[in-house]
């Protein structure tokens, strides 16, 4: 059997953003320096690696992995659904006063607009039933050049339509200004682009996680709508 290189060690683990920072590789047993995808330094020999990329920080971190579970609400605590309006991916988050507790991406397959928005409509149906939000924050819809009026007409459909429904099930609902959430969240950059890898830096310096632009966009809302019902309550208690 072929002595297996440290180079190749370094190609396996490139596949999931991995890197290898020790430069001698002797055994499976030789105790070696990684760097996990989240930046993380892993001390662990090749043999405990080789089958499974595991870093003891972000197994600690339970927004890591995400994993599919719907907290039961504290009555004390205000849960907020936010969501990036799309027309295909919509990002989402829930936020339980000022924690994170849960976010990801929804994918409308449909052909045509409006069986897009019926998916949607659905699809939030079943979240406000399984998270029973307190509030849906929506993001607002701004006319942009690259985008054409085509598409703002209708992300502007679709929000009647989140707006309607929210309505329809008796749950306030905050459109939320991009230049307001983003200003809130210290969002940086000219182009739409930049925003958007500003807010994923942002979202990795908080949360030490690495997630898609429509995600941490999500996020974002949610942070400003938290943090704004928040700073509301406690001036109100102070009065």
């Amino acid at each position: 059997m072929a002595r297996i290189t440290i180079e190749e060690i370094a190609q396996v683990l490139a596949e999931e953003n991995w890197k290898v920072v020790s430069t001698d590789y002797q055994n499976l047993d030789t105790e070696m320096e990684f760097m996990c995808a989240e930046g993380h330094t892993v001390f662990a020999p090749w043999k405990k690696l080789r089958t499974k990329r595991e870093c003891p920080v972000c197994k600690q971190n339970i927004l890591k992995e995400n994993k599919p579970i719907i907290l039961e609400k504290n009555k004390k605590e205000y849960r907020v659904l936010a969501l990036d309006q799309a027309t295909h991916l919509s990002g989402w988050s829930i936020f339980d006063g000022d924690k994170l507790v849960k976010y990801g991406v929804f994918e409308a397959s449909g052909q045509e607009d409006v069986e897009r928005f019926h998916q949607i409509k659905e699809w939030l149906i079943s979240m406000v039933e399984n998270w029973k939000p307190d509030i849906i924050a929506i993001e607002g819809i701004q006319y942009q050049q690259n985008f054409g009026v085509t598409t703002f007409q209708t992300l502007a459909r679709l929000q009647g339509v989140l707006m309607e429904l929210c309505y329809e099930l008796d749950i306030p609902c905050q459109v939320c200004h991009t230049n307001t959430w983003r200003a809130h969240c210290g969002v940086k950059g000219r182009s739409r682009s930049d925003k958007k890898s500003s807010m994923q830096r942002l979202i990795k310096e908080w949360f030490d996680i690495s997630i898609t632009d429509d995600a941490a966009d999500a996020i974002g809302i949610g942070k400003y709508v938290a943090d704004t019902h928040k700073k509301k309550n406690e001036i109100i208690s102070w009065e």
